[in-house]
């Protein structure tokens, strides 16, 4: 289960007693009903509290039904009040289908809201059938309600409505199912993996004698999310080619738990170089080969750009 959350509507309970429900986050309201919905002064008291948002818009239980250009309305007119509040243009506004139905009676609605937020800034609220079908038509931001979902929980769900109130029955208790629900202040993106740059030619190897071991040493790897383990911090080849006949190579690992068993590679004169990619979670210091034929060699690699 992920972080509790509670929406309230008209009641308008102080951060304390938001805080005393064990919430992090708070779901408020864009509506007609101007009784009902999120004020300029509550973003800026959850903000310094340190209570997150998620904004819904919820006119008549059933809008939803009534076609793309309530759609468009309704959408047009949150987002009027999302900037009147200062929340940023980069806000999710759920739109509530409060009622029980299924995907293709509201999708007409949804792709009219999309047209005016784009489906980065469309949330939906209703049962498994509606949530189910919106994550079908690609949307991403999806709050299930427990009413019209038969006991089943969808997978893509993103916010969760268990069911159970609170503050004496004005709120509902709500889960957060993901990092990003929808929520301001809009999480960080996350950090992107490091790129490579081309592969390079690091090391040519000495001429490698048949029936002989020999230990290649090569500098530990970095990981895609730590690329700190030494000169060469990406992935490894040790490209080999047989000289004069064709045979097998034994290449035995070394880490920190010992020697690997050895495990043999056809090399033919024909079939040309063979290349072993070595791990890049730094675990690797020696590369012992053990070739039945003479062997030539070389070491290639990628460095994080």
């Amino acid at each position: 289960m992920g972080a509790t959350g509670i929406d309230i509507a008209w009641d308008r309970p102080s951060i304390a007693e938001i805080k005393a429900t064990g919430a992090t986050w708070v779901a408020r309201y864009f509506s007609p009903d101007t009784t009902k919905n999120l004020t300029a002064a509550e973003v800026t008291d959850y903000r310094a509290a340190g209570l997150g948002l998620v904004t819904v818009w919820e006119g008549a239980a059933a809008r939803a039904l009534d076609g793309r250009a309530a759609g468009i309305g309704d959408a047009r007119a949150a987002w009027a009040q999302r900037a009147a509040v200062g929340l940023p243009d980069t806000t999710v506004v759920h739109f509530a289908v409060d009622t029980d139905t299924d995907w293709p009676s509201v999708a007409a609605y949804f792709e009219g809201a999309q047209s005016v937020l784009s489906a980065a800034r469309t949330g939906v609220y209703g049962g498994l059938r509606v949530i189910e079908g919106a994550h079908a038509a690609g949307l991403r931001y999806l709050w299930q309600t427990v009413a019209w979902s038969g006991g089943v929980w969808s997978p893509y769900a993103t916010i969760r409505q268990p069911g159970g109130t609170t503050l004496n029955g004005g709120a509902d208790y709500d889960t957060a199912e993901a990092a990003d629900f929808g929520q301001y202040p809009r999480p960080a993106p996350p950090s992107p993996k490091p790129s490579y740059l081309e592969e390079e030619l690091l090391a040519y190897l000495p001429p490698l004698a048949a029936d002989t071991d020999a230990d290649i040493p090569v500098e530990p790897a970095g990981t895609l999310t730590t690329p700190a383990g030494g000169a060469r911090n990406g992935p490894l080849w040790l490209c080999l080619a047989a000289q004069g006949a064709d045979g097998t190579v034994a290449v035995s690992l070394h880490s920190t738990t010992g020697w690997s068993a050895p495990t043999d590679h056809a090399v033919t004169v024909a079939g040309g170089k063979l290349v072993l990619s070595l791990p890049t979670n730094g675990s690797v210091d020696i590369v012992r080969l053990h070739p039945t034929v003479p062997l030539l060699g070389y070491l290639t690699g990628r460095q994080v750009a």
